[in-house]
């Protein structure tokens, strides 16, 4: 008994020295202290920054099937994008599309008014057919965009293959684009767009935490 009460001692003299140590970094007292950088448990809702305009983010990592890490409400952001609010926008300015079919991870079908055309996302870059990450990419949009989707054009309207060139959202608001980058499911789109900035601050962001396929 005398042995285990002169660990115990010791035990927590060297966990108050390490704790002594640690106080500029927020140690506190007790077993398991949470950090100040931790992330919340999965299914957290916090608030937004400023620039967010208090739309929630859901701050757990979606599994296949799992529902995606951002979630849209209004009030809706306005003004520049940034890397926080760039995952919601007011749908009710967008067009509406039904969603006829996905082809892969950045593109798709959907009937305007009648006539079926094919969307290719404007912020994002995902991986060929056959090439890594490509099927889940696609498996990963197929479920974000559901039977129906919101396009927001930008400065150019079809690509060299008479594809839309749209950024895609849920009738919730929620960017499609910007959540895949976010997942590490697709590369940000480098080359223009009013989005361009704060996407590419989402994918860097993806990468140092190693997210989703790209950057496991």
């Amino acid at each position: 008994m005398r042995g285990r009460l002169v660990m115990r001692r010791g035990g927590l003299a060297v966990a108050g020295a390490l704790c002594a140590t640690l106080v500029a970094a927020g140690c506190t007292s007790g077993p398991l202290a949470p950090s100040r950088t931790s992330a919340p448990p999965a299914g957290t809702t916090v608030a937004a920054t400023a620039s967010a305009a208090a739309s929630p983010l859901v701050v757990s990592t979606p599994a296949v099937g799992a529902p995606p890490r951002h979630a849209c409400a209004p009030p809706y952001p306005a003004g520049p994008a940034t890397v926080a609010s760039v995952f919601c926008a007011d749908p009710s300015t967008m067009q509406a599309a039904r969603v006829v079919r996905v082809v892969d991870g950045d593109t798709m079908h959907v009937a305007i008014a009648g006539k079926e055309e094919v969307v290719r996302f404007y912020g994002i870059n995902a991986t060929e057919v056959g090439r890594p990450c490509s099927a889940e990419a696609t498996a990963r949009t197929r479920q974000l965009v559901g039977g129906e989707v919101r396009l927001l054009p930008d400065a150019r309207d079809r690509d060299r293959y008479g594809r839309l060139l749209r950024y895609v959202y849920t009738p919730q608001g929620l960017s499609i684009d910007a959540e895949l980058v976010d997942e590490g499911l697709a590369y940000a789109w480098r080359a223009d767009g009013a989005l361009r900035g704060a996407i590419v601050a989402v994918e860097d962001a993806a990468r140092l935490r190693r997210a989703g396929c790209l950057w496991r």
